[in-house]
């Protein structure tokens, strides 16, 4: 059992460094991970079947973590190509992830009967292992490896380049983590859009998206860029059945940037009648000192769980959509990111009427947080 464990990390080890760029920054990944969602072979169509496909879900998952071996720092740069990483950090985020994916796999499947790690382990090498099955686990070992990736590339920057992928202060930070089951909070960055006229006609994705929310009941957090906001024909009564907050004046890390504080005090001038509560660093990245300041004007910072990477212009919309499925399914819980400057932001908001309608998932109202 040893001598396969070794060879799946090593085979991981080598698919990503076959594909991989070598990124200074924590805005995204050379590649990223994506899945077809066909390849699963049941409807997901209830709450029971939703579960069904979440418990394997997080038994993949499971299997990947557990077949691979990041005790060193060494095993680290060689699994991200970074090297100045931080061998604790990445450590914590694994304890942390096996936590949530253990208390995940107790709600997917209660009948299971899992006592500890080792036993959702098990259980991810027995399930799933029919001839019915079998595209899908190859699909979706391909994603996980491709998604660990992504996780533990973040969790060895950080803190030096910070990001979702961990909170400095959890009272003053939300993660999504901490909701309820099936709890998910829609969120969209970088707005409001600008107008493009499409066949003599004026559209705009963020005012298009806002009517869509406001059709459906869905109360979604905007975190509107300044300079969006100063070149868009969107303005703030707009948003009034939906929230905003503050993604910063200028899309620039908040981490790095000089000007970071005169950044929060002009949003808070332009969104003065908003009652805004939240800011959304912009990739992230934020300091301790940035929290303090926000702490001051009793306002917090909002991160996410469920990134859909609908900014990236290599996935289709139906990449990007079985992306965010498979995550919601994974974590159970979250706060999901989109943008709304992007078409995918309106393209994929089918998927959430749906899993809401069908009773399989609650979104959260962004006025009750």
């Amino acid at each position: 059992m040893k001598s396969t464990s070794g060879l799946y990390g090593r085979l991981l080890i080598l698919g990503l460094l076959s594909s991989l760029a070598l990124p200074t920054k924590a805005a995204g990944p050379a590649k990223i991970a994506t899945i077809d969602r066909s390849t699963w072979p049941k409807a997901i169509n209830s709450s029971s079947a939703f579960d069904q496909a979440s418990a394997a879900e997080i038994r993949r998952f499971a299997s990947v973590i557990a077949n691979q071996s990041l005790d060193n720092i060494e095993q680290i740069q060689t699994l991200t190509g970074i090297t100045k990483v931080d061998t604790h950090s990445v450590h914590r985020w694994i304890a942390k992830t096996k936590i949530h994916l253990l208390e995940n796999y107790r709600k997917a499947c209660p009948q299971c009967q899992v006592q500890g790690w080792q036993d959702l382990v098990r259980d991810s090498q027995t399930f799933e292992q029919t001839s019915k099955f079998s595209d899908w686990r190859l699909a979706s070992l391909a994603f996980y490896q491709r998604y660990f990736y992504e996780q533990v590339r973040l969790a060895a920057l950080f803190p030096r380049i910070s990001s979702e992928i961990e909170r400095f202060d959890s009272q003053s930070e939300q993660d999504g983590f901490d909701f309820s089951d099936k709890q998910f909070l829609l969120t969209y960055d970088d707005g409001p859009s600008t107008d493009k006229v499409v066949a003599h006609q004026t559209h705009n994705l963020t005012r298009d998206l806002i009517t869509k929310l406001n059709d459906n009941n869905i109360h979604a957090l905007f975190f509107v860029l300044g300079e969006s906001l100063d070149h868009s024909s969107v303005k703030l009564d707009e948003y009034s059945q939906q929230c905003i907050g503050s993604h910063g004046q200028q899309h620039k890390s908040h981490q790095n940037w000089q000007f970071w504080q005169q950044s929060l005090d002009q949003m808070r001038s332009k969104l003065a009648s908003q009652n805004m509560r939240w800011f959304r660093p912009p990739y992230g990245q934020r300091t301790p000192e940035l929290i303090a300041n926000l702490k001051q004007h009793n306002e917090r910072v909002m991160l996410w769980n469920i990134d859909s990477q609908d900014w990236n212009k290599k996935l289709s919309n139906q990449q990007v959509h079985d992306r965010v499925t498979t995550l919601m399914l994974l974590w159970r819980k979250g706060i999901i990111l989109y943008h709304d400057i992007h078409p995918r932001a309106v393209d994929n908001l089918p998927l959430f009427i749906e899993l809401r309608n069908t009773h399989q998932i609650e979104l959260l109202d962004c006025h009750s947080l």
